[in-house]
């Protein structure tokens, strides 16, 4: 009996000693075994495990002391040789909150993290840095600078140009080095005898990086791109087919431009800067054949129907003309020429069949009934008033002004309810939300209609940032309360 408790109870005794316990134990000792750079006399290199060269040390100390003091970023560069099996990415983290990496109120921070067993390089950084080092160009960084030596085994090299194209980013907000130092590559190195490095600030020749003027010309192509296909689906008519073709060659324009930046594709920048620009203006085209196809198979033979299809169809697009001018050219003078033609050619008498003339608008407001005389008051409608000379039959039409923000009166069914400034009955605070009326008054019945909206609460905002102004004054380095935003990037070798 005692035999059988005994092995009942040895697995857990032995999960006791050897399970959690030790996993959590195992899990933290990279915490205290790697040291904080800061406890080595203000050195930004914390190396326990000596994979860096001396010299490399003394020069990315010398480089990174200068981008500390001038509080544009404080930069810690940790390489050890085993973590155990702790992710990279959490012990990237852990490390950067644990020493409070960066200045506590810029939150500047960034943590460079090589785990040479995981064979893996993270970066971790700070709130005030991730609009200048987005996950994406942290990543690109490392596939360009860092990888390609690291998979040759020159983990000197790799983090020299690694925090090289850091600080090139941080400081001229471009990570590549300049067309006229390109030569440089090929310098003496600047390090003991024997290492394979080369000087700081330099990385080596990238055939295919593009220039300032190139990055700049498929960013603006790619948000011309984005932002016209956004506009032209919310103002596309009832065609499928060309909002189908938009979309497709939306994702896949944008899909080339990620293979590009992650896998570094040789895509010529001219041909996203073309695909930008031309992809719209082919949707624009096809959309715009679409509503001339749906104009001529409209089987109405009223004038007055054409017009009103036409000038909703075209609603909105005439930005088209500015954006796209060669290829609207042509088309838009003659769209405007079909619409006046509907419009103001006369009509033939109902009664008689002779010609109508339109009357004047200081004469048609004898016609119109008083709600219409409001709606064009109110600019929500223009009534054209037609009258025969002979007869004296008179035909009224209606044109809608379509950007009106006249609405119909639930009491008159005129289109002369107009939006008033908004009434606020209880303001939003940081303990309870708001609520007040949107407030609709008709120009010519005068029905107010209210209908109630609500708020939410205001956000309390911190009070840590004025008390915090004063610490770390005293100390020549900035990392002195930083906190992760848990931005950043990985990559294995």
């Amino acid at each position: 009996m005692p035999f059988r408790s005994l092995l009942v109870w040895l697995p857990l005794l032995l999960f006791l000693m050897l399970g959690p316990g030790r996993g959590a134990a195992a899990q933290s000792s990279y915490l205290t075994a790697i040291p904080d750079p800061k406890t080595l006399g203000e050195s930004y290199v914390s190396d326990p495990d000596h994979l860096l060269q001396p010299a490399t040390v003394r020069d990315l100390n010398a480089l990174l002391g200068p981008l500390d003091q001038s509080r544009r970023a404080h930069l810690d560069v940790v390489l050890t040789r085993s973590i155990g099996q702790e992710v990279p990415k959490t012990a990237a983290t852990a490390l950067f909150n644990r020493w409070k990496v960066g200045d506590r109120q810029l939150n500047n921070g960034l943590l460079l993290l090589l785990v040479l067993d995981q064979r893996r390089v993270e970066f971790e950084t700070g709130y005030g840095l991730e609009a200048d080092l987005p996950d994406i160009l942290c990543y690109r960084i490392q596939q360009r600078y860092m990888v390609p030596y690291l998979r040759q085994g020159r983990i000197d090299e790799a983090v020299r140009q690694g925090v090289a194209a850091l600080i090139r980013q941080l400081t001229t907000g471009r990570m590549d080095l300049p067309d006229s130092l390109a030569a440089a590559d090929s310098a003496p190195a600047l390090s003991d005898a024997g290492a394979d490095t080369q000087p700081l600030g330099y990385a080596a020749a990238d055939p295919g990086a593009w220039s300032g003027g190139q990055a700049v010309g498929v960013g603006v192509a790619l948000f011309f791109l984005v932002a016209l296909s956004l506009i032209m689906w919310i103002g596309t008519p009832a065609t499928t087919g060309p909002r189908r073709l938009l979309a497709g060659g939306l994702v896949l324009i944008l899909g080339l431009w990620l293979l590009t930046v992650l896998l570094n594709w040789a895509v010529p920048p001219a041909v996203l800067m073309v695909l930008g620009y031309g992809w719209p203006l082919l949707c624009a085209h096809l959309m715009l054949l679409g509503v001339q196809r749906e104009y001529a198979q409209l089987t109405t033979p009223s004038r007055h129907a054409r017009y009103v299809f036409l000038n909703a169809a075209h609603h909105g697009w005439g930005w088209l003309r500015f954006v796209f001018p060669l290829g609207l050219a042509l088309y838009w003078p003659r769209y405007r020429r079909r619409l006046a033609a509907l419009r103001d050619e006369p009509y033939a008498c109902p009664a008689c069949g002779q010609p109508m003339h339109r009357l004047p608008d200081a004469q048609d407001d004898a016609v119109l009934l008083p709600g219409q005389r409001a709606e064009e008051q109110v600019g929500s409608i223009d009534y054209d008033v037609w009258e025969c000379g002979a007869c004296g039959e008179q035909l009224v039409l209606d044109y809608a002004n379509l950007s009106t923000d006249a609405e119909i009166c639930v009491k008159c069914n005129h289109q002369t309810a107009q939006p008033q400034p908004d009434e606020e009955i209880v303001a939003a605070t940081s303990s309870h939300g708001g609520w007040g009326w949107h407030v609709l008054l008709c120009a010519f019945c005068q029905h107010e209609e209210r209908t109630k909206y609500t708020t939410n609460r205001l956000s309390s905002s911190s009070s840590s940032s004025g008390s915090s102004s004063s610490s770390g004054g005293s100390s020549s380095s900035s990392s002195s309360g930083g906190s992760s935003g848990g931005g950043g990037a990985g990559s294995s070798w």
